[in-house]
């Protein structure tokens, strides 16, 4: 075990898969000195008091396993799209035909009930949409940059886009059914989750539930792959400008940036994308035939502005929903990789350090981090 003898008093290992330990000095408050190896690259990680006084070492950057990114998306998907369920109904409900046109009409405090209709069913699809989804992206991502090894140099900012938009295409056989069934209840075309299941199934079968896919698919894939792709790059400036990984206030907020400038390219599609899903169906108002004849319809019969009528309140359903979902979702990944702390921490362990000149010297109070 190759090390430079540290002056500082506590200190501590990071283990990586490649079995190579990297050694950092830690003052007493937990801060990075420097790294002791000076051709290995930067390593962030989060610093622990342990009993005894010393310092352990969580690297940041570890992979998940595919069901630790399975529980964090569940987790992040699933309270942020609760917590803004009301603003998001009010957002469907301006959009559709069936809905108000009046914003304020639907701040009034009778509307208040109105606008938690299917929070539950929301809550329920919203599990297996964010596990899924997160999980896929991670593991796409991490397969392509092993099947090319330059692929960050190389793809940049393209290689999340490209791994947000397979992960949002495998995602829809989760997310389709649940965009169907929870728009048309926050449209007030069915009451719950049950009656929506039923009424989709007994119109059209199966193929109910994905009616919607193609508009659906169109506007979440550019949707959701620059939301994401704006965010590891905020994270990324954050990183370079602050010398640090970002708390998870600072990467809720990132999230709401990146959301904000998303919704404001991609509202017009979205509009289109809510008429066509929560249209009846054996309605007497006409049908739309499709992407195109739904556009050219809304702009001709209602005007340019009605693209952006939902634009308020998707502002504040997504933006935040987005903040929310991201922020937990960092907060989930450290929680994840410091699940196993209990099992290999060593608050006492000597070890024996080798100088640059090859003299021996022991030490107590590092801990490894396997």
């Amino acid at each position: 075990l190759k090390m430079i003898r540290s002056k500082v008093p506590n200190f501590s290992m990071v283990r990586e898969k490649t079995e190579k330990l990297q050694i950092k000095k830690v003052d007493k408050k937990g801060k990075l000195w420097s790294n002791i190896f000076s051709s290995a690259k930067p390593v962030s990680a989060t610093f622990l008091n342990l009993q005894g006084g010393a310092v352990m070492a969580i690297q940041d950057n570890r992979p998940l396993l595919f069901w630790e990114n399975m529980i964090c998306g569940a987790i992040s998907r699933s309270v942020a799209q609760t917590v803004m369920h009301p603003a998001n109904t009010m957002k469907t409900m301006l959009q559709s035909r069936v809905g108000t046109n009046d914003i304020f009409s639907l701040l009034h405090p009778k509307k208040f009930r109105r606008l938690t209709v299917g929070a539950g069913a929301n809550f329920v699809l919203s599990v297996p949409h964010g596990a899924v989804n997160f999980a896929v992206l991670e593991f796409v991502r991490s397969k392509i940059s092993q099947l090319i090894p330059s692929a960050n140099e190389r793809l940049g900012p393209g290689l999340d886009f490209v791994s947000s938009c397979i992960s949002t295409i495998c995602c829809s056989v989760v997310s389709t059914p649940q965009m169907m069934i929870s728009d048309n209840i926050m449209a007030g075309n069915y009451p719950n989750l049950v009656a929506a299941t039923k009424g989709l199934y007994r119109e059209c079968g199966i193929g109910g539930f994905y009616s919607g896919w193609f508009p659906g698919l169109a506007g979440k894939i550019p949707s959701y792959a620059l939301t994401w792709t704006l965010f590891q790059q905020l994270k990324e400036i954050h990183r370079c400008t602050f010398k640090r990984t970002a708390k998870d206030i600072e990467n809720s907020i990132m999230g709401c940036m990146a959301s904000a400038t998303t919704v404001c390219i991609m509202i017009p599609l979205d509009t289109i994308k809510t008429r066509l899903v929560t249209q009846v169906s054996g309605s007497t108002v006409d049908a739309y035939k499709g992407i195109v004849d739904c556009a050219f319809r809304i702009y001709r019969e209602e005007g340019m502005l009605t693209f952006y009528r939902g634009l308020a309140p998707r502002l504040i359903s997504v933006v935040p929903m987005i903040g929310i979902q991201f922020g937990v979702y960092e907060f989930m990944k450290k929680v994840m990789r410091e699940r196993d702390i209990s099992k290999d921490i060593s608050p006492k362990m000597k070890k024996e350090e080798v100088d640059s000149n090859g003299s021996e010297e022991s030490f107590e109070g590092a801990t490894i981090v396997a």
